[in-house]
């Protein structure tokens, strides 16, 4: 029995079958269904009485107080669009539901001390010559 089959409502149900009919994979009725229902479970009443202000709080929930990662943030907008274009069309534009933007992370940059700790660990001089920086061009004249 797959989790969304342990969370059978009529609207889980139908959604299941609508995304059935266009075949999505097992997992993806899982997720969508499953993130639905936390919806519904934040709301305290049914999706299908829901806002596009209640879906904006739902999202802030998320980010703010359980701390989701922005894969799972973009896989909850996903379900919830499915749910309101698809199983549940809804009277406010379902595209009103954003996505997440993943922050950027700077890459992590060796200090010179590190730099030269890692090159004394290489006793290969060939490969200790791959390693080492090239002169630089910036002060060429």
């Amino acid at each position: 029995m797959t989790p969304w089959q342990n969370r059978v409502t009529d609207l889980t149900r139908r959604m299941a079958d609508d995304m059935k009919v266009r075949n999505y994979s097992q997992k993806a009725i899982d997720a969508y269904t499953y993130h639905v229902g936390r919806f519904a479970e934040f709301l305290g009443r049914s999706p299908l009485e829901a806002t596009a202000e209640d879906i904006r709080s739902f999202q802030l929930h998320m980010i703010e107080v359980r701390k989701i990662q922005w894969s799972t943030f973009n896989q909850a907008a996903s379900g919830l669009r499915f749910f309101f274009k698809t199983t549940a069309p809804s009277p406010w534009h379902v595209d009103m539901i954003p996505f997440g933007k993943r922050p950027k992370k700077l890459p992590a940059v060796l200090s010179g001390e590190e730099v030269n700790r890692l090159l004394s660990c290489v006793k290969c001089h060939r490969h200790r010559t791959l390693l080492q920086p090239g002169p630089s061009r910036l002060h060429a004249g």
